[in-house]
């Protein structure tokens, strides 16, 4: 009963959306939608991270992590017992501070990963759960082939937009 309620509400979501997104939600203006969607996306994500977590502590680790990292390689490569000596004494340190990283890059998880699925979830019905073309490639890709269904689009964009959305909002990332 409780989960035939959900069922149809979820239904009169799609069915809202979908009227509403008219022409938008079809090849081609359907490739614009859901690049907005993920640039949406993208900008909830950032924001979560900018407010949950301190970014110039994760910044400044990061950076003393490459380092480490940087003077631990260029000590093995030379062979240096001295340098590789020095680099293992701050190998406890360095792994603490990227545990501390990587539990400051998990909070916004917490927080953004159930309304995520939720949110795919509708968009992915709203577009036809992937029977449906979004866009067409130019050029066959590996893996991927020519013809893009939501779910590979959506991929797509969001690889392309959220290191930018990331580097506009001053969030670190790997590249930095």
């Amino acid at each position: 009963m409780a989960l035939e309620f959900f069922y149809d509400w979820y239904l009169g979501i799609v069915a809202y959306l979908s009227n509403a997104l008219g022409p938008y939600n079809d090849y081609p203006l359907a490739v614009v939608t859901i690049f907005l969607i993920t640039i949406m996306m993208a900008l909830i994500s950032s924001g979560a991270t900018r407010a949950l977590t301190d970014v110039e502590a994760t910044r400044r680790r990061m950076i003393e992590v490459r380092e480490w990292q940087s003077e631990y390689t260029k000590a093995i490569r030379s062979k240096d017992e001295k340098a590789i000596a020095k680099a293992k004494k701050r190998e406890s340190a360095i792994k603490k501070a990227q545990a501390e990283m990587s539990r400051q890059q998990m909070k916004p998880l917490f927080f953004t990963i159930i309304p995520f699925f939720v949110f795919y979830y509708i968009f992915y019905a709203v577009f036809g759960y992937n029977q449906v073309p979004i866009a067409y490639s130019p050029i066959t890709l590996p893996f991927v082939g020519d013809t893009f269904n939501f779910w590979t689009w959506y991929l797509i964009s969001s690889f392309s937009m959220s290191a930018l959305v990331q580097r506009v909002m001053g969030i670190p990332t790997v590249s930095d």
